[in-house]
């Protein structure tokens, strides 16, 4: 009795800037490195993010869901001296974007290079509906957390306190950076003699390693 092939999987990507690592996904989805699945959506909160173009060409839907407008309805002047957080701006983002992304009903919620820190608004709908939300992050776990890793990694390299850095996928949880790792990889940094082949470096690991980790949570779904 022949059995019946596993669901086609649904992807919807985040990005903010170039989307080569969206154009990882692009060129695996649906190919043995990435099978049975499709990307149906690529939303970037930058409107003139190159990753939009790539996915256009790729005939993929796109969205541009800006801060703007929500930063000018919940204005925030700081307190005590401290300069503006815009919380209530960003927990409406991330409630609308949470809506945004559910409408398509998605298997997974990639985000490949999406420079924002994701709220409870997002994550816990997404949670809700068993939507797994998943990161690329140029560190490994518990090493190197926020923005700048790479810079940060080529440093202390410079400095002599590392020899090594590393690339995870990552579930994404309040906590910034923190949540279970997927898959990682090490990168070694000797031999780089500037921080444009660091980042070269890095490019070339990441790619494939956020392919491997959305299948591999796209797999435990199926499971």
């Amino acid at each position: 009795m022949a059995t019946s092939s596993p669901q086609q999987a649904s992807i919807t990507v985040l990005i903010s800037g170039s989307g080569s690592n969206l154009q990882a996904l692009l060129d695996a989805a649906n190919t043995p490195t990435l099978p049975n699945a499709k990307i149906i959506r690529v939303i970037s909160d930058r409107k003139d993010a190159y990753g939009l173009k790539r996915a256009q060409a790729a005939h993929i839907p796109t969205t541009h869901h800006g801060i703007l407008p929500y930063k000018k309805q919940h204005p925030d002047s700081g307190q005590d001296g401290k300069p503006p957080t815009f919380e209530a701006a960003r927990r409406a983002y991330d409630k609308d974007l949470a809506e945004l992304v559910l409408a398509d009903h998605p298997s997974i919620v990639v985000c490949a290079g999406f420079m924002r820190i994701l709220t409870p608004s997002f994550l816990d709908p997404l949670a809700a509906a068993s939507t797994p939300v998943i990161n690329l992050h140029p560190s490994l776990h518990g090493d190197l957390v926020g923005a700048d890793c790479i810079g940060r990694a080529w440093r202390e390299f410079e400095e002599g306190k590392r020899e090594k850095t590393g690339i995870m996928v990552h579930y994404v949880i309040a906590e910034v950076d923190m949540g279970e790792p997927i898959v990682q990889q090490e990168v070694d940094i000797r031999g780089c003699a500037t921080l444009a082949d660091l980042e070269a470096r890095m490019h070339e690991t990441e790619h494939p390693l956020v392919v491997k980790g959305t299948k591999a949570v796209l797999e435990k779904k199926r499971q």
